[in-house]
C-alpha cells in the first residue's frame, strides 16, 4: 500500500461534505454514469450489454455472484481458485496473499457458504483513508493507537503504521487469555473488535485508555451493547462492512450512517413501510477489481430519521441480522411468514436471569432454545411463546438444547434458521412483518 495514497484519500474524506440529500445524490449519479459506462468493458459478465441506468442491470444474489464468479472480475480469476488460496492464508495467519496481482480476502461464510473477494492495491489505500477517516475521533495529527482484534490481518497497518497513529492487530484465533492480554499490552486508545470479544474484555474487567469502541462483524445485540457499555463507560459504535466493502460508520453522535457516498443502496422493503425494515442491494461506485454491481445482501437493516449531525447519507437504526435470521412460522392462515430476531432477543432476554441464549429454527414449527443459565430455560421459553402468539403465530414446539461452543472465527449467530428450513417462495416480494 502507498502511505501518500491512504493519506490522499483520508484528506479528501475529511473533506467532503454534502449540503443536503440532493447534493449527495448528485455525486452518486456522477460517479454511476462512469461505472455503467465502464461495465461492459470491464468484466465479461456484463459483455453485450450497455446499461444506462441501475434498472438496466439485474439485481445478484450471492448463487449468482458464486456461480459467474469469473466474469466479474477484472482477471478472470475462478472462484474455486480463490477460495483454495484465501484458505491456505487463513491456515497460515499469512494475510498478504495475492492472485493476478489481485489480494484475495475470504468471507466470514455466515450465510452457510463462504467466497472470496478481491482487492488492488490502489482499492486498498482509497479504503484505508475513508476507513481512518471516519474512524479516528480526532484525527490522524491527533495520535491514536488503535487495536483490532480481528479474523484477518492486512497491510493497512502497515501503511500508516507509525508516527502518531500505531495500529497492532490481534488475532481473533488466539486462546482467550492470550487474545486479553495482548489487547490489555496495547493500551488502546481505539479498540475495534466483534462484540462477542467486546463483551469477553469487559467481563475481564480490564481498563483500558479508551476513546472509541468500534464493533465490526457481527451483529450488535443491544444487552451486549449495554454490557461493553458499562464496563468502559463510553458509547459503542458500529463500522457496517461486508465482503462487498465498506458500508457505513457511526458519526460522531453515534448513529450509523451509510458510506452512500462511496456506494449507492437501494432499499428492498422487508414488511410494511411503518417497519422501517429493507434488504440492501449495493452498488460500488469506485471498486474495479471486483463488480459490485446491484448486489442484494444477506442483511436487515431498520432506516432511521434524520441525524442531527447534518449528514444527508441514510441512517440505519439497527442491523437486525441477516435475511436468514428471520424466523418463518406457521400464521393464522398456516401461511409461514416471519418473525423478525429482534423480537426474538427482546422476548428470550426478558426472562428473569438470562444471560445469553441461542434460538435455532430446525423444522418448519419446531425451534430449539438454549440460555445461560439453564435453570432460567422456563421463564425463557415462556417469553418466546408469548411472542409468537402476539405475532399471530404458531402454535411452535420450542425443545431445550444447550449453547454449544464456537470457534473464535466463527461469527456470533443467537437467532437464526437452518437452510433446510427455506424461507417461502412467497418470500421473493415484501412479506408481512411481525
Amino acid at each position: 500500500m502507498s502511505r501518500a495514497r491512504v493519506l490522499w484519500h483520508y484528506a479528501h474524506a475529511r473533506r467532503r461534505r454534502f449540503a443536503d440529500r440532493a447534493a449527495l445524490e448528485r455525486w452518486q449519479e456522477r460517479h454511476l454514469r462512469g461505472v455503467l459506462a465502464r461495465a461492459p468493458h470491464r468484466y465479461a459478465a456484463y459483455a453485450g450489454t450497455a446499461p444506462r441506468t441501475l434498472a438496466d442491470l439485474p439485481v445478484l444474489d450471492k448463487p449468482d455472484v458464486l456461480a459467474r464468479f469469473a466474469g466479474l472480475n477484472t482477471r478472470g480469476v475462478g472462484l474455486e481458485e480463490c477460495v483454495t488460496a484465501a484458505r491456505a492464508a487463513e491456515r497460515g495467519r499469512d494475510f498478504g496473499t495475492t492472485l493476478r496481482g489481485l489480494s484475495v480476502g475470504l468471507s466470514s461464510g455466515t450465510s452457510g457458504q463462504q467466497t472470496a473477494f478481491l482487492t488492488s492495491a490502489a482499492e486498498r489505500d482509497r479504503w484505508a483513508g475513508e476507513v481512518l477517516a471516519r474512524a479516528l475521533p480526532d484525527g490522524l495529527l491527533a495520535g491514536a493507537r488503535v487495536t483490532l482484534v480481528l479474523r484477518a490481518g492486512g497491510p493497512l497497518y502497515e501503511s500508516v503504521d507509525g508516527g502518531r497513529v500505531q495500529f497492532r492487530f490481534v488475532d481473533l484465533a488466539l486462546p482467550v487469555d492470550a487474545l486479553v492480554a495482548e489487547v490489555v499490552a496495547a493500551a488502546p486508545t481505539v479498540l475495534v473488535a466483534p462484540p462477542s470479544v467486546l463483551v469477553l474484555l469487559a467481563r475481564a474487567g480490564v481498563r483500558l485508555p479508551l476513546r472509541r469502541v468500534l464493533s465490526v462483524a457481527e451483529v450488535l445485540d443491544p444487552h451486549d451493547r449495554r454490557t461493553v457499555e458499562a464496563a468502559f463507560g463510553l458509547r459503542v459504535d458500529q463500522v457496517y462492512q461486508a465482503a462487498e466493502g465498506f458500508l457505513g460508520i457511526s458519526c460522531a453522535d453515534g448513529r450509523l450512517h451509510l458510506a452512500e457516498d462511496l456506494v449507492v443502496v437501494e432499499r428492498e422493503p422487508v414488511g410494511p413501510p411503518a417497519d422501517r425494515r429493507f434488504v440492501p442491494v449495493v452498488t460500488d461506485l469506485f471498486r474495479t477489481s471486483q463488480a459490485v454491481l446491484r448486489r442484494r445482501l444477506g442483511d436487515v437493516l431498520v432506516a432511521g430519521d434524520a441525524c442531527p449531525c447534518g449528514d444527508p447519507r441514510q441512517v440505519v437504526d439497527e442491523v437486525l441480522g441477516r435475511a436468514d435470521d428471520l424466523l418463518w412460522l406457521p400464521g393464522g392462515d398456516g401461511v409461514p411468514a416471519p418473525l423478525f430476531p429482534d423480537f426474538v432477543r427482546a422476548a428470550v432476554l426478558a426472562a428473569p436471569g438470562v444471560r445469553d441464549f441461542r434460538v435455532v429454527q430446525h423444522a418448519a414449527a419446531g425451534l430449539t432454545l438454549a440460555v445461560e443459565p439453564a435453570d432460567a430455560f422456563p421463564g425463557a421459553r415462556d417469553g418466546l411463546v408469548a411472542a409468537v402468539a402476539r405475532a399471530g403465530l404458531g402454535p411452535v414446539a420450542i425443545t431445550p438444547g444447550g449453547i454449544e461452543p464456537t470457534g473464535p472465527l466463527v461469527k456470533l449467530r443467537r437467532v437464526r434458521r437452518e437452510p433446510h428450513v427455506p424461507a417461502p417462495a412467497a418470500a421473493a416480494g415484501p412479506p408481512a412483518g411481525r
